[in-house]
């Protein structure tokens, strides 16, 4: 005792889906990167933030390594931040704070 069932519309047509009305011909904006996003349990946003430092120390190291190679060999290996846009707010230049701001100004 089977249920009596409709053999399926071959070549059938299926519709596109309309674009969301609020859009107004805008195209959606693509995220890329990865993202981070932190864990919300303590224990694994522990874990996170360790990790994060462990890979900016790793990337740091990398960094001069390379550059003091490019250097031995006679190039020059900077690593540069983007430049300040013009409207930036006042004490932008402050946060750029570090090595590789002191870098980008020439000193070591």
């Amino acid at each position: 005792s089977t249920m009596p069932q409709k053999p399926l519309v071959k070549n059938k047509k299926i519709d596109k889906k309309q674009q969301a009305a609020n859009r107004h011909g805008k195209t959606p904006r693509t995220k890329k990167g990865n993202w981070d996003l932190a864990p919300k349990k303590p224990k694994e946003l522990a874990a996170f933030k360790e990790n994060k430092e462990i890979t900016k120390a790793i990337n740091a190291g990398n960094e001069s390594t390379f550059a003091a190679k490019a250097q031995n060999a006679g190039g020059k290996l900077k690593s540069l931040k983007a430049p300040l846009p013009v409207n930036a707010p006042k004490g932008a230049e402050k946060k750029r704070s570090g090595a590789k701001a002191k870098e980008a100004a020439g000193q070591e």
